[in-house]
């Protein structure tokens, strides 16, 4: 069989999102080159994922470069077939309808989306989570709600104080995402931006606490996440609409 060449080489949330259809063409015994930035590189060493998974950084030499480099821009709502392998391009299909692009990714592979969040395995390091935690000063036993009000492409700030203490997602040095899990786990509500924190909720499969995101469009729109959040989320289209009572 052709290998099967999955094109999303960065964003985050994008990456746990698609590892579906990752999976499902590994297990029917493709060879599955799924190339990634460098400066995305931390995603896929937190993911566990099969044996015929190659993660190629896109910046190094490695076989199909100079073919998927070529077919990078293009976009097709199916998979395109090639001689010597399938690519499946999966990074422009907001092109199409930006609103639209996390369902198209699943429409161009050919792949059910319900159950996305069941095929993510993160590989935890719970004792560096764990450090975060102290080093974030949480371990005092004081409720705190996560508050994060930045997207990939701005900030957008909430002018609503939550009931708890405040703990921002930032930038720590040393730590990626994933090492926030814990911290995801123990708050006592979540306020975020539609970017990967609210993915990652999704994974973490975290019930139980208020769950609060606000859209990042401009017009807002929850278009993008309607068909692909299953927890009982609380959505705003303004951040001054976000209300913590």
């Amino acid at each position: 069989m052709k290998p099967v060449i999955i094109f999303q080489p960065g964003m985050a949330g994008d990456l746990l999102f698609i590892q579906k259809i990752v999976k499902t063409y590994a297990a029917n015994g493709r060879r599955v080159i799924l190339p990634v930035r460098e400066t995305h590189r931390w995603v896929y060493d937190a993911l566990v994922m099969p044996d015929n998974v190659e993660t190629p950084t896109l910046e190094h030499d490695f076989e199909f470069r100079d073919e998927i480099l070529f077919l990078a821009d293009k976009i097709a709502l199916s998979p395109i077939e090639a001689n010597a392998y399938t690519f499946l391009s999966l990074f422009f299909s907001w092109r199409y309808a930006p609103e639209q692009t996390m369902d198209l990714k699943y429409q161009v592979s050919g792949v059910e989306m319900d159950d996305w969040a069941d095929h993510v395995t993160l590989r935890r390091d719970l004792e560096k989570e764990e450090r975060l935690f102290r080093q974030l000063g949480l371990d005092d036993g004081v409720p705190y709600a996560l508050i994060n009000e930045h997207c990939s492409k701005r900030y957008i700030p909430f002018p609503n104080r939550a009931p708890e203490k405040e703990v921002r997602l930032q930038v720590v040095e040393g730590y990626t995402l994933i090492d926030w899990s814990t911290v995801i786990e123990r708050a006592a509500r979540i306020a975020s931006v539609d970017t990967s924190l609210v993915l990652l909720v999704e994974v973490l499969k975290i019930t139980g606490k208020p769950l609060h995101v606000v859209s990042r469009y401009e017009p807002p729109s929850f278009r993008e996440l309607q068909n692909i959040l299953k927890l009982e989320w609380l959505f705003y289209f303004l951040p001054e609409h976000l209300a913590f009572d």
